[in-house]
């Protein structure tokens, strides 16, 4: 064996360019398979906690009737008693009682239909970040004579409005009679969708449930599991025990982003072999041509005593020496740049990336991709490299010695 093994290695670098070649070739396809995969990957992992952690949380419960019409009306029965029953349950880590319901925001400039959510400011500070999500004032720390409001940056410039600013909000109580109140604008923040911040407005729950006449009203539980993967799990016990409410999870609320994961996870194994398919046919050109060239070469060891079997394995050894040079080389160097770019991030606002925060895209990604990826891609090289072995190692069992012997 060991015999075969120096036999192969040595035909390898007998035509030292070829084979630099193929090599290269190998490198930069996995080089850009990775790349590819990684930046795709880390920008929809980015949009899932940006989504998921900063606006939406893992599951939310609200009235039946509230998400085709959401109004104050619609609160969760005994809401804050609900809320300590979900934080007994070993699988929630955070449950956020929310007043939300829709409404418009009005300024001297503007007037817009927004989102308005009545949060307890500590709790939603530990629900979706908000807190640290502040680029501009403060969060809830000042006790004026209007109320405090937290807006998106983009929200206050299409309304032409600062810190500092007075705003009025108009919405319906839960007896459905319009109020409207004036805010002022304590902080400003932001989130990678500029939609989310055009749309969402927070207030201290304390405030609007005195403005719409209950001060126990709640229409939205926001839950944060201590484990993502269980959500599933965790919303259909959920609406087993709840039957009368309604329970989503993030895949429920947010389709495009759940399919968008759900392909990549099947699939990015799957499109980086495609790269590395086209590449093994190279390898299959490279092998044939060398065991054309060297058909009386063979032909003299079959003739000598060298059977068919061994023959067969020299050719496949050719081929998988190849690869796993090319391979080893290409994946080291493929982890490498995604570990370096995923400190340092990729910034895509010059390919257009301002555009991709209308769709949830941060413009500055950190490439990342699991570490099985990487041994998935390499048992891929090597069995692809076996595959593009078995004709050129055929066609070299084919060969009759007397007649190969004779070959020029």
């Amino acid at each position: 064996m060991m015999t075969l093994i120096k036999i192969s290695w040595r035909n390898i670098w007998r035509n030292r360019k070829r084979s630099l070649i193929i090599i290269m070739a190998l490198v930069f396809g996995l080089i850009g398979g990775v790349f590819s995969a990684a930046i795709r990957l880390g920008a929809e992992n980015q949009r899932f906690r940006e989504s998921v952690e900063n606006q939406i949380s893992h599951i939310q419960i609200h009235h039946s009737q509230f998400i085709a019409n959401p109004e104050a009306r619609y609160r969760i029965p005994d809401g804050f008693t609900l809320t300590d029953e979900l934080l007994q349950h070993p699988d929630i880590k955070i449950a956020s009682p929310r007043t939300v319901f829709d409404g418009m925001i009005a300024t001297a400039n503007l007037n817009a239909g927004v989102r308005i959510k009545g949060v307890d400011p500590e709790i939603e500070s530990k629900t979706t970040y908000l807190e640290d999500l502040i680029v501009e004032g403060t969060y809830f720390t000042e006790k004026g004579r209007l109320p405090s409001v937290i807006v998106g940056r983009n929200l206050a410039e299409d309304l032409r409005a600062d810190v500092g600013s007075r705003i009025v909000l108009t919405f319906q109580d839960v007896e459905g009679e319009i109020v409207s109140a004036s805010f002022r604008i304590e902080g400003l923040y932001v989130v990678t969708s500029k939609r989310f911040e055009e749309r969402n407005v927070f207030v201290n729950a304390s405030d609007l449930n005195g403005l719409i006449a209950d001060n126990e009203a709640v229409t939205e539980i926001a839950i944060v599991l201590q484990d993502p993967d269980k959500y599933r799990g965790v919303a259909n016990e959920l609406r087993e025990k709840y039957a009368g409410l309604q329970i989503r999870h993030w895949a429920d609320i947010d389709p495009s982003l759940f399919y968008a994961l759900e392909f990549l996870e099947r699939n990015l194994v799957f499109l980086v072999g495609i790269i590395i398919l086209g590449v093994s046919f190279g390898l299959l050109n490279t092998i044939l041509m060398s065991v054309l060239e060297r058909i009386r070469e063979l032909g003299v060891l079959m003739a000598v005593g060298m059977k068919k079997a061994k023959v067969f394995g020299m050719v496949v050894l050719e081929t998988t020496m190849l690869s796993l040079i090319g391979g080893v080389l290409g994946l080291t160097l493929s982890f490498g740049l995604v570990e370096y770019l995923n400190r340092r991030g990729v910034n895509l606002e010059g390919f257009g990336g301002e555009g991709l925060e209308e769709y949830g895209f941060a413009s500055i990604v950190y490439p990342e991709v699991e570490p099985t990826f990487y041994l998935q891609l390499a048992l891929i090289v090597v069995a692809f490299a076996i595959l593009a072995a078995l004709y050129p190692a055929w066609k070299a069992t084919r060969l009759v010695p007397a007649e190969a012997v004779r070959q020029e």
